[in-house]
């Protein structure tokens, strides 16, 4: 053992033995955060400002400034609740029953086309995303038809869903014109993400519906058995099973702002605001009442609503009945039979408790030095 003091056999010399390494000859894994798993995603929008420069400037005033503004929203995963019932099931007493559930998302795609939920989820935020900013609905189109390419990877260590990126260096952006504080403001895209996300989430759910039946479809690829009981002989037992949803906290935060200032043959370099000294003196101005408009870096917004994503798993919630089914008769025959038992339990009961007590008084009867038998020798009746 570690740390165990071992003598030789003349018990002269001792030999302590080194306490081992807690990793052994390995080393030593990481801990395990306490913290909620989240999922990022980030966004970019890009606003063109007009340029509104002094009578000094000239021919410059015919410019713009592009603004863009990159967020990352975050969902960190908080709890786990009930979703929409998929199967109710009631078992009369005695009554046995077999349940096949099966994944419909499992069946109808190919190993190399099916993903995670996570996966799907991102990828109609994606899609919902470019339909709305765009007004393209042919990558929605594709995903809910399951056609997702390969093509849809990319570098940079993450996967690349179009306007949002998981994970990588990925991403893209949206460009639009108008007032920066409508178009860019932290709350605007706040609540944009959470009006998608609640969509896509309602589009997981019917992509990834799973059957649950009391027969076994012929045409079923993998199906899971379950066979249910109900041993109560009075009380039918009813069963409700419902989708299982992780349900996910989120908030947008303004990680940079960047402008770029286009006039005439003039293109600046992509600055930040911190950067604004690097412009020509005549553009500063301007770019600085363009930029009072964009939301400040590190800026965030929580979100007021959470936003619950369906998961593969179901959860089979019995409930016993509110009235027996039994026979007047057979119900009180039933509660005798309970009865009986239970004072047949009481009667072991107290027969250990008796048997406790005569151990206590034999053990005080040796404490006392009584050595005579504990229990009297019987007598014997001589009849004449």
């Amino acid at each position: 053992m570690p740390g165990e003091t071992i003598s030789p056999t003349d018990g002269t010399t001792p030999i302590t033995l080194p306490a081992r390494d807690p990793c052994c000859q390995s080393p030593c894994d990481p801990p395990w955060l306490a913290g909620p798993p989240c999922i990022t995603f980030t966004e970019t929008k890009t606003s063109t400002v007009p340029l509104v420069a002094g009578a000094e400037t000239g021919d410059f005033a015919r410019g713009f400034i592009a603004i863009t503004v990159t967020y990352t929203h975050t969902l960190c995963l908080v709890g786990k609740q009930h979703g929409g019932l998929a199967y109710t099931l009631t078992l009369l007493p005695g009554e046995k029953m077999t349940l096949y559930q099966s994944d419909r998302y499992r069946r109808t795609t190919s190993d190399t086309e099916r993903f995670s939920v996570q996966t799907t989820f991102a990828q109609f935020l994606s899609s919902l995303y470019q339909q709305q900013n765009a007004n393209d609905s042919s990558k929605l189109t594709q995903v809910l038809n399951s056609q997702t390419q390969s093509s849809t990877v990319s570098g940079g260590g993450g996967i690349n869903l179009g306007l949002f990126s998981i994970g990588g260096s990925g991403g893209g952006g949206s460009s639009s014109s108008g007032s920066v504080a409508v178009d860019q403001s932290t709350q605007s895209s706040a609540d944009q993400f959470v009006a998608l996300a609640q969509q896509s989430a309602q589009y997981t759910d019917l992509q990834r519906s799973i059957t649950v039946s009391s027969y076994e479809d012929s045409e079923t690829v993998s199906t899971t058995q379950r066979t249910l009981v109900n041993n109560n002989i009075c009380y039918a037992v009813n069963y409700f099973v419902r989708r299982v949803l992780d349900v996910y906290v989120g908030s947008t935060k303004v990680t940079a702002v960047t402008f770029q200032v286009t006039a005439g043959n003039y293109l600046s370099p992509v600055l930040t605001p911190a950067q604004i000294g690097l412009l020509p003196q005549p553009f500063r101005a301007a770019v600085e009442a363009a930029l009072k408009g964009a939301p400040p870096v590190g800026e965030v917004v929580e979100h007021a609503t959470t936003i619950a994503i369906p998961t593969d798993g179901v959860v089979y919630d019995p409930e016993l009945a509110h009235c027996c089914a039994l026979d007047p008769e057979l119900e009180q025959a039933a509660a005798i039979k309970a009865e009986r038992e239970q004072a047949e339990a009481q009667r072991i009961g107290l027969q250990v408790q008796l048997m406790a007590l005569e151990v206590q008084r034999r053990q005080a009867l040796l404490a006392a030095g009584t050595l005579t038998p504990f229990e009297p020798a019987p007598t014997e009746t001589i009849v004449a």
